[in-house]
Order: structure tokens, then sequence, then C-alpha cells
């Protein structure tokens, strides 16, 4: 229910968000406060997510052997698992973090849960609107680690956001005609055409690729890490491509693995090469 892999990604862009931030303050107090406030919250949110989506889920192939359609986890223990975590993240950020880091996890919360969640029964751009509040583990870091944030922190919030529109839409290329059966309104199932999804899946890994190579014309960011970045980026490009270009499911399951891949790499040459 807490779906690990994809938190276990979202904590090693938080914790390297922290890391980049402290340089030389870094504290393991700090970094337990990061793991704690993002894990338990993206532990908490998903957990939700999964008993609200639970009726849908069981219409799907990939999803009704979950816990709760599946009927292993009942819907009660369901919803005090997740808002006994949700409310964990929320109380670790507040009280022992500080304010702003605390209103970034109520904001995600809110957003992810009461906005992202039923838009993906009423429109196809839930995509754009759930990237918000899944691209915030980076600006959580840096919040625990200045209690503020600045450019660096909106950059590497501009590459999570951006790195999920080629993630969640090549799941989605994937498992089209299951989403189709349960009436999930995702882009590779509503555009027929499949414009609209190109644009979404080439335009973001354009712009990720100058967003992550921009701290070094930004003043606070190496050669190195510019480079390596750039390299990594039209690799990941490269796969987007080659899904758009045949529509195959293979080639959309090698863009998932690339997103996979490329989003810790990046982080973390931007944590050893800031």
């Amino acid at each position: 229910m807490a779906k690990p892999r994809i938190t276990a990604l979202l904590l090693i862009v938080a914790l390297a968000s922290y890391s980049i931030a402290a340089a030389d303050s870094w504290s393991w107090w700090g970094f337990l406060v990061v793991f704690i406030s993002v894990g338990s919250l993206g532990t908490g949110i998903f957990a939700l997510n999964h008993w609200f989506e639970r009726h849908k889920d069981a219409l799907m192939l990939r999803t009704r052997e979950r816990p709760v359609p599946s009927g292993r986890v009942s819907s009660v223990a369901a919803q005090l698992f997740g808002w006994g975590f949700t409310l964990l993240g929320l109380a670790v950020s507040f009280f022992a973090a500080n304010v702003l880091t605390g209103l970034i996890a109520l904001f995600t919360a809110v957003s992810y849960l009461a906005v992202y969640t039923p838009l993906k029964y009423k429109t196809a751009y839930h995509t754009a609107l759930g990237a918000l509040p899944g691209a915030v583990p980076p600006l959580a870091g840096w919040a625990v680690a200045t209690g503020g944030l600045d450019l660096y922190a909106w950059v590497l919030f501009g590459v999570l956001f951006l790195w999920q529109f080629p993630h969640f839409l090549s799941i989605e290329m994937i498992y089209k005609d299951d989403y189709a059966k349960a009436d999930i309104k995702v882009l590779p199932v509503v555009d027929k055409t499949g414009i609209h999804v190109a644009w979404q899946v080439i335009g973001s890994l354009i712009l990720l690729l100058l967003v992550s190579v921009s701290p070094l014309f930004l003043g606070i960011g190496s050669w190195v890490t510019a480079a390596a970045n750039g390299l990594l980026g039209l690799g990941f490009l490269w796969f987007g491509v080659q899904a758009i270009r045949t529509r195959a499911k293979m080639a959309a399951r090698y863009l998932l693995r690339a997103s996979v891949i490329y989003l810790p790499l990046v982080f973390l040459m931007l944590y050893f090469h800031p």
C-alpha cells in the first residue's frame, strides 16, 4: 500500500536535497527528521490513495491483487494505517523540523488526496496536477536544512516535477487497456492520435535536460555535474523518443526503467558535485 519503490525514490531525492543544502551543518538529527517526515508522509498518502482507489483497482489486472481490493487488508485497517502515517509525517514536519516544512507537508497531503486523486477520474491532465505535490520532497529536505527555500531548491523541485511526466506516462502507456477498463482518464487512453502524449513526454524530457544542467549557468553548479546530467538527460530523451516513435509496450517499459535509473543518479551527481 505504501508503494515502497516510489517512496524510496522520493526519500533519496529529499535526503540528497537536505545534504546539498546543509553542507557543513549536516547532522544526523536533520537527516533523521527528513527520513521520518518524508517517508511517513509518503507511506500514509499512498496508503490512503490505495484505499480510495480500491474499487477501481479491483477492475484492473495489474492492481486487483493489491492488499485492499484482494481482501488481504480490510478497508478500516487501510484507513487507520494511512491516516496514522500521514499524521505522523505532518507532526514530525511541524514540530521536529519547522513551520515551513510543516506547511510543505500539509500542501502535499491536501493537494494529493483532495485534488489529484479524485481528478484521475475526471481529466486526463491529472498528471500535471499530481506532479506538483509529487515534486515537493526536495523542498522539504531543503527547508529542514535551512528553514527557507532558495534558487537551488527550486531547481531540484523542477527536476522532480518534470521527471514525473515521462515516468507516469510510460506506466499509462504500458497499462492503458487496464486504465480504459476502469474508466480512469489517462492521456494514452483519451488521446487517440498520440499527439498530446508525444508533446508531454518529449517536451518534459527536453525541459528536464535543460533544468538539470541549469545550475552551471546560474553560478551554483560545476561543469562535472552539468556534463554528467546532460549525458543522463540525452539518454533519457532517447528512450522517450523510442517510446513515442514505436508506441510499443516494450519501448514504454524501457522508458520506465530509464526513469527509475535516471532520477537517483541525477540527484547523487548534484550531491557529490554541486
